[in-house]
């Protein structure tokens, strides 16, 4: 069999079978103008040349414009070719050979850019910003208003901002990389409901991931399947930077099974956001809270989470805000201990699971917490809580509870309580402990909190 150029990107992008469906298509695919057999238009054909020094963004745009009208999908050969913000149309299906297609930034900004389309898919490229700083907040690929924007198998590396910025934009990204970004990986702004999964996310100046919305709403989105590593805040802050995934006003979020390691922060951050559900994640080693709902939320399900060493294992907190509601289940949080995050001159946390208001936290194991197991309530934000089923281990307060509200409303029950060295159930007053072991006697000032059945030893 002859292998022609076509040929071999065919075989390049699809694999051997290909080369048999080409050779069977005969005269009919070589008397065609650049289709790749069945697979699609030949960037090559529109003049875009592998390793050019040129900026080649007006042959690609046109050759995008030509495959759209044919509604077929545009295949680029390996090689390097640099490009600066070319616009996808309506419809473009961008095809390369996964690590060894790679558009470079031709100068600072989007290498590419889709607005206003109902449909876009890119695949098998690597998009390189060279490192080249950015205007405000621009990705590689910049996304707006998009119905349905499908990227994979692609790689997003020096980003002189942000891997992928999105506004009012569905769709999906997978199986992707993202590596050394100066702010994050990805940034969506109102979306329209995204799958973000099984991507692999490196070294990122800010956040891993942020979805974003400007007023609170139903956001949609899942996160599921993510490697995160490395993340760092180098623009400070007491908490809009150094999270692994950042959920700001967005609803309805599921943020399921993903593995986090070394964030500057924060693994997962969810402020305002209602109905968010936090399940099945793996964190190691992060400054300040693990795990954290805040703010005007109302609703979170936090379960079935690992969490090691951190400055606090998870807060449900900002009753003052509005933030109530929520379940805390079966999570394992182990070496917690105060510490100091970037920016900060006085060490943070020390307890392992934190609540206000209208929150069970039950069957969680908890141990190694230099200051409290669980602590339920501060301060006058302190109602509903219940307490019941956990195991906590090796620490200064087992559980403890806040006093100053006058109308108190708590159940503290079934728990096993071991080698807590500051008693297993006291009673607080802002940072001050005001009672003694409510498990050993009971106290007139622990007036509305029950406490029975607990193990302590």
């Amino acid at each position: 069999m002859h292998l022609s150029r076509r040929s071999l990107l065919a075989t390049a992008l699809f694999g051997t079978a290909s080369l048999a469906a080409d050779s069977a298509l005969g005269q009919t695919a070589r008397r065609a103008a650049g289709p790749l057999g069945q697979h699609g238009l030949d960037a090559a054909q529109f003049g875009l040349r592998p390793g050019s020094p040129d900026d080649q963004s007006r042959q690609l745009q046109a050759a995008l414009a030509e495959a759209a009208r044919s509604e077929a999908p545009l295949l680029i050969a390996p090689g390097r070719y640099r490009i600066a913000r070319v616009a996808l149309p309506e419809g473009a299906r961008l095809i390369g050979v996964p690590g060894a297609t790679r558009l470079l930034a031709a100068r600072p900004g989007p290498l590419l850019v889709a607005r206003g389309i109902g449909r876009a898919a890119l695949s098998g490229m690597v998009l390189d910003g060279l490192a080249l700083p950015a205007t405000g907040r621009e990705g590689l690929l910049n996304a707006e208003e998009v119905g349905d924007l499908d990227v994979r198998d692609c790689e997003f590396v020096n980003a002189g901002s942000v891997g992928i910025v999105m506004h009012r934009t569905g769709g999906s990204v997978e199986a992707s990389c993202f590596r050394l970004m100066r702010e994050s990986a990805l940034f969506s702004l109102d979306s329209r409901g995204l799958s973000i999964e099984r991507n692999r996310i490196e070294d990122c100046g800010n956040n891993g991931i942020q979805l974003w919305r400007g007023a609170p709403g139903d956001d949609r989105s899942i996160v599921r399947g993510n490697h995160l590593d490395r993340i760092r805040a180098d623009a400070g802050g007491d908490g809009p930077n150094g999270n692994g995934i950042s959920l700001f006003k967005a609803g309805g979020v599921i943020v399921e099974g993903n593995q986090l390691r070394d964030c500057a922060l924060t693994f997962i951050r969810n402020n305002s956001g209602s109905g968010v559900q936090i399940l099945g994640n793996q964190g190691r080693r992060c400054g300040e809270t693990a795990l954290f709902s805040e703010f005007a939320f109302e609703g979170a399900v936090i379960a079935n989470n690992l969490l090691e060493d951190c400055a606090q294992g998870i807060s449900i907190t900002n009753f003052d805000h509005g933030g109530r509601l929520a379940v805390c289940a079966n999570n394992l949080i182990r070496n917690v201990r105060r510490s100091l995050y970037p920016g900060v001159t006085e060490p943070v946390g020390g307890s392992g699971v934190h609540v206000e208001a209208e929150a069970a936290v039950t069957g969680n194991v908890i141990e190694g917490t230099s200051d409290i197991g669980i602590a339920l309530g501060w301060s006058w934000g302190m109602r509903n809580l219940a307490a019941t089923g956990n195991v906590v281990r090796r620490t200064g307060i087992g559980i403890s509870v806040s006093l100053v509200p006058k109308q108190r409303n708590a159940l503290i029950a079934n728990n096993l309580i071991s080698e807590a060295s500051r008693g297993a159930v006291v009673g607080m007053e802002y940072d001050k402990v005001v009672t003694g072991d409510l498990t050993r006697a009971p106290d007139a000032r622990a007036t509305g909190i029950r406490i029975e059945n607990n193990a302590v030893g």
